[in-house]
């Protein structure tokens, strides 16, 4: 439980320090706290001011959908952050801000009193609106907590869940593979974290995004001994992990595909008492070959469209 005399002497502390610390800063977005974890739920352990660690949600869904979701299952998902954006620039708070969130494993929780959830979008005009909201909270929370606005550097600063991943612990690239679905590079971001960006929709967005799902050109595509079949999966109540280079539980951890999630597929397999179905993804660089599973037996777990 946390202790509410702290909690309170930390958050007056933190708003005295963003009232006279955030000069000239950009802030247009406000915040919704219908799934804003209770006083007893999350995490009753401080966070250092090392790190604002930037995350996407790694499935097709909206930033509602995953608040919701954690404000129910933080607990057993073992899984939650302080903000989730989308949804056309709205901000949902999650877990406290000055508390540590389960978002990126022990080390970076620790050092972290903020981190940020970017939810996925198809529209351009929407991702220009969740993407300049996500860069001035990230931004603000630095100069809230004192924190550099560097990103991806070495020490403090502003970080990518690919940063922990390549410095501290884990295997996920978030946010770089969904941000280069509308041609965001690293460069822009950092960038645009120094400057803070307009929320009304106006702000610069590439105009040759990369795709983040290629078309698949031709059935050669399709992994030896998988059916060809377009659809799309909408998961059911529990997350599923899916899995990078094969159709096998031991191969390498991917996303979890959050509950009602869609799940765009090629192709399709059942393999032992599992089926698959599979995906190309773009992480920046090459496709990758992906695999989620979808029925047990005769069990779906979702739906299909």
């Amino acid at each position: 439980m946390k202790n509410k005399i702290t909690k309170i002497l930390v958050a007056t502390l933190a708003a005295f320090l963003f009232a006279t610390s955030l000069v000239g800063g950009v802030q247009a977005y406000s915040i919704d706290n219908t799934y804003k974890l209770g006083d007893n739920e999350g995490s009753a352990l401080l966070a250092t001011h090392n790190y604002i660690i930037m995350h996407d949600v790694g499935t097709e869904s909206k930033a509602w959908e995953n608040a919701s979701y954690l404000k129910r299952a933080w607990s057993t998902a073992g899984a939650y952050v302080q903000y989730y954006v989308g949804d056309g620039g709205k901000v949902y708070a999650g877990g406290s801000e000055g508390y540590q969130a389960w978002g990126a494993g022990t080390v970076a929780n620790a050092g972290s009193p903020v981190q940020i959830e970017l939810a996925h979008t198809y529209d351009k005009a929407q991702f220009a609106k969740d993407y300049a909201a996500y860069v001035n909270l990230a931004r603000n929370s630095a100069i809230k907590y004192g924190i550099p606005l560097t990103l991806d550097g070495a020490g403090r600063g502003i970080k990518t869940h690919l940063w922990v991943t390549n410095n501290l612990w884990g295997n996920h690239t978030d946010p770089y593979d969904y941000l280069a679905r509308f041609g965001v590079t690293k460069q822009k971001l950092a960038q645009d974290l120094q400057t803070g960006l307009p929320e009304d929709g106006t702000a610069t967005v590439p105009s040759n995004p990369t795709p983040t799902t290629p078309t698949t050109p031709s059935n050669s595509n399709i992994p030896a001994g998988f059916t060809p079949e377009r659809g799309t999966f909408v998961n059911g109540d529990t997350p599923i992990m899916d899995r990078v280079g094969g159709a096998s539980v031991n191969n390498t951890r991917g996303e979890y595909l959050q509950p009602y999630a869609s799940w765009a597929y090629d192709s399709y397999k059942r393999i032992g008492n599992l089926v698959w179905i599979h995906q190309w993804f773009f992480n920046g660089e090459t496709n990758i070959s992906v695999f989620i599973p979808v029925r047990e037996g005769s069990y779906p777990w979702g739906t299909f469209k």
